[in-house]
């Protein structure tokens, strides 16, 4: 019967044997054998109707997951409030749809990063369906749909940030009529214009970023 010390030793090479066998497959390094191709998507997490909503998609893959790949590959993605099992029976608007540069090299591990941006067109919670897919037969290699990330598009943000731009777009026409102005009365007079559209800005802008959050352009 083993004495207790050598079932301890015993146990102890078992467990470095066992990271020494992980470190070896690259496991430590992050390779992952049950997702060889992975996304990750960088997107704010709220947003304004109809305006720009950025996206970034970054690809990573195990040497070898894309070799079979025979044609180029594209990175897409959509705003949807349920996510389709492919890209073209996902509905929404399109927020990537982009050949991913460089493309893959038969045998190596693979890295590449493609942005983006579309327009929400409806309010709400919604989801980013992303789906790597082959050109031209639409061949699946990976896609985000089991746990995406979602954006609320806010109607308070919306209409928040409408204001700002229009208080904004309004002094700027302002400082250039003072600009091309040489008459005194006229330059006083939309000197003090200019002053208080400057507040009106500044407390529209504020009221803007409350209302929609980090993220959000404005």
């Amino acid at each position: 019967m083993p004495s207790r010390g050598r079932g301890i030793r015993a146990i102890a090479g078992a467990v470095v044997l066992a990271a020494a066998v992980l470190a070896s497959s690259g496991a430590l390094a992050g390779a992952d054998s049950f997702t060889p191709v992975r996304l990750a998507i960088t997107i704010a997490p709220t947003a304004r109707l109809n305006k720009g909503l950025p996206i970034t998609v970054q690809v990573s893959a195990d040497a070898g997951a894309l070799d079979t790949a025979t044609a180029p590959l594209r990175i897409r993605a959509k705003l949807a409030g349920e996510c389709g099992g492919t890209f073209a029976t996902t509905p929404g608007p399109v927020l990537i749809d982009k050949q991913l540069s460089p493309q893959p090299a038969t045998g190596h591990a693979y890295q590449a990063t493609a942005r983006g941006s579309g327009k929400p067109t409806s309010y709400g919670v919604q989801t980013v369906c992303a789906f790597l897919e082959e050109q031209g037969d639409n061949r699946q290699f990976a896609n985000d749909t089991v746990d995406p990330p979602t954006v609320d598009v806010l109607e308070p943000c919306t209409v928040a940030a409408a204001r700002y731009d229009k208080a904004l777009a309004a002094f700027k026409r302002t400082e250039r009529m003072l600009r091309h102005t040489k008459r005194k009365a006229k330059r006083t007079r939309l000197g003090k214009q200019a002053a208080r559209q400057r507040k009106t800005v500044a407390a529209d802008l504020k009221a803007a970023r409350a209302a929609c959050g980090p993220g959000v352009a404005l």
